[in-house]
This record gives structure tokens, sequence and C-alpha cells, in this order.
């Protein structure tokens, strides 16, 4: 224990030294020549892990990422307002090819900055990623349009006050993997907002309601500017925001407006439960009860009426016949089968009774056929048939007529 501490007493006594200025955006680049190795083309080769001294993890206002389009890291972040304060980092690096490891310190010593902005310009990017912005020529290019054309009075002072990632605001990433997740900044500056930003902010005013903003949803009259430079530009979160945070409103640097009408520092307060709305649900579900329940009883109703004066006229003759015969042959193949299942007592009991109902039956038929001589009524008579039996049943189907065998022809 006691060699590991004084291992790392005299690597922080060479560690690498990095001046900082509140307010503004830093950047450390962590790649494989900070430990005295040798890119060898492989993006995963290197991994790394910062973290404060002696701890686990950064401070909250240092952000690490990877870039594999870079293939290195970067630490950057805003430093809090604390004068003259020294910030000890730690950085593993850890080689895959041969498992070597090694650490390297950074000191990182905050200073004041002596002119901090007092107005500020949020912009948001969508084809961008964070690592994207370290680019000395792209940063470049984006804060030329506002010192050449839309805030010429920014061009000796202008620097970036915020950088984010869209991702981590709360964004969500882009259906196409190949698009830029966004990025979020803020560039600064001392000088007053120019006609031209005041303009850019009324003119996209009605999208602030918009969210997500599609990307193709509005074009200013400034998007060529951007366009031409590949900034693709999320007007729904353009705002320019004044010295004490708040949201700039058009026509006064002065004038501000009222909090809860800011949309970029949307704060929600907690509420008593007894200062939460109420209102009663009766109506609502009366009429989704008793709506469909007095449409239910009323065709209902209506189908009674229906059935009982008119009863008589949807009558179907062949389906009365129908329902009538198939009634008597399922008694009759349910005697059938009792006859099969009993003794030859019972057999020749059901018999007398079979023979005298049959005989009721035909007295009945005979009786029907003299009042109504229905074809469809005598064609259910099959007692007067020589060939019915007991087993076979009264209402059985008759017998197909005999087999004719066809004449013999030398052709077939």
């Amino acid at each position: 224990m006691l060699f590991y501490v004084l291992i790392s007493s005299l690597s922080a006594a060479f560690a690498k030294d990095e001046n900082v200025l509140m307010t503004e955006v830093f950047e450390i680049v962590v790649n494989p020549p900070m430990f005295n190795w040798t890119y060898e083309g492989k993006p995963d080769q290197f991994v790394y892990q910062p973290s404060l001294l002696n701890a686990p993890d950064l401070p909250s206002w240092i952000n690490y990422i990877f870039s594999r389009e870079h293939h290195c890291g970067f630490l950057f972040g805003v430093p809090p307002n604390e004068n003259n304060a020294k910030i000890q980092l730690e950085v593993i690096a850890l080689n895959r090819k041969n498992y070597e490891t090694r650490h390297e310190h950074i000191n990182i010593h905050v200073s004041e900055k002596l002119n901090p902005a007092k107005y500020q310009v949020h912009i948001k990017i969508d084809n961008l990623d964070v690592d994207n912005m370290f680019e000395v020529e792209r940063m470049e290019s984006l804060k030329d349009i506002f010192r050449k054309v839309l805030w010429k009075d920014s061009q000796s002072d202008l620097y970036v006050t915020f950088l984010s990632s869209a991702i981590t605001l709360g964004a969500r990433k882009p259906l196409n993997p190949s698009e830029g997740e966004g990025v979020v900044l803020r560039l600064g500056s001392q000088a007053p907002f120019s006609s031209e930003l005041t303009e850019l902010q009324e003119e996209v005013r009605p999208l602030w309601k918009t969210y997500p903003c599609p990307r193709d949803f509005k074009r200013t009259k400034v998007e060529r500017l951007f366009r031409n430079s590949g900034f693709h530009m999320d007007w729904c979160s353009f705002r320019l925001v004044d010295d004490n945070n708040s949201l700039h409103q058009a026509g006064t640097n002065e004038k501000l407006l009222n909090s809860v009408e800011n949309d970029y520092e949307d704060k929600w307060e907690t509420v008593m439960k007894s200062e939460v709305p109420q209102r009663s649900y009766l109506h609502e579900f009366l009429f989704t009860i008793l709506v469909p329940m007095f449409v239910m009883i009323l065709l209902a109703l209506v189908l009674s009426i229906i059935l009982c004066f008119h009863h008589e006229g949807i009558k179907d003759p062949e389906s009365e016949v129908f329902f009538y015969n198939l009634y008597h042959i399922c008694i009759d193949y349910y005697r059938s089968k009792r006859l099969e299942d009993a003794p030859s007592t019972e057999i020749n009991q059901y018999a007398t009774i079979h023979r005298a109902t049959q005989s009721l039956r035909s007295l009945s038929n005979n009786r029907e056929m003299t009042l109504s001589p229905d074809p469809m009524l005598l064609s259910r008579s099959h007692t007067n048939s020589p060939q019915s039996t007991i087993n076979r049943g009264v209402h059985c189907r008759p017998n197909p007529p005999p087999y004719v065998r066809p004449k013999f022809k030398p052709d077939l």
C-alpha cells in the first residue's frame, strides 16, 4: 500500500497541467502518445478510463467520450465558479493487444475569465456529434457565421459557453444509425444581440411549441448559411439567452420574460395533494352504461313486437315439415336402440305397444290427408308401406328404385 502511494505521488509530480477558464468549454485529448504508445491502425486497441485521483468517477461538470472517428478520447466541460481551483485527474489506459496497463495524471487549474459572456445564443445541430465540434475548422466555420453575418459585434470575444450531446439532454437517437445524434451548444459574447439575431428569433418563435422538431419542418432565411457549412439546424431549439439565463424578448435587451413562460429553464415544482383538481366521472359512467342499455332494450322491444304480430307471416312450411319429421326420426332411432339392448319379453311388449301407436298414427295421417291433401304432408306417411318394420321406424326414407343394368353398346 505504501509503495502504491509512493508511485502515485511520483506520478502526480510529473503530471500534465491544463489551464481552463470559467464559463468556457475546455477540451483535453486522451490519445496513445500521452502514454508513449503508437497508434497501429486498430480503433479498438486502446481503452481509457478517466476519473478523479483516488476516486472512482469524474466530477459532474467533466464529461468523457471516445471518438471512433478520431481514435481518441475527449475530456470536456465547463469549470465551476471556483477561482484558483485545482482538480487532479487520473487516466488509466489499457492496450488490448498485449494487455499492458499504464496511467497518467492530469492537473486542471481553473482560472477566472476576465470578460465573461453576458449574452448567449442557444442552438442545436442535428447532423453532428459532440466529437465533431472538437474539430478546429468546423468550430471556426460555425463561429464565422455569427461573427461575419448574424452577430458582427461579437467578432472579438465569441466563444463556446456550453456543449453537450442531445442524447444526454433527453433527446432520442435518430432512426438511421449513420446520422448524427445531435449536439447542443451555446455561443457567448459581451456584445448585445444584433437585430439579425432578434429577427431570427421572432421568425422561429412559433416553432417553440413543436417537439420533437422535424429536421425539414422549417427553413429560415439564413438556412443557406448553415447548410453550406454542413450544419443542419434545429430551429425549434433556437434561443437568445441574457446574462441572468433568461429568455431574451424582442424589442429590448433589458426586458425579460416571466420565468413561467421561459421554455428553456422549465422548472417543475411539487404541488400539494389538496391542490390537485378533481372532477366527477358520474356523467361519463352513466353515459357509458345507460345509453347502450337503452338501445338494447329498445331493439328487444321492436324485435318482440315483430315476432308477436307477424308470426304467421314469417312461417316457412318446408321448415315446419323438416323439423316435425326430424323429431319423429330421432324418437324412432331411440326406440330402435332400446329394442336392440332390451330382452325378448320386453321386445314383444314394446312391439305390441308400437303396433297400437302405429295404428293411431295411420289413422291420424289419414285424417290429415282427408282434411288437407298437401303433397308435402302425404310424403311423411310411411305406415302403409309393406316394407316398414319395427326396427326401421315409421318416418325413415323410402327404398331407392331397383337397379336396372344398362344395355350393352359396342362403341363403349
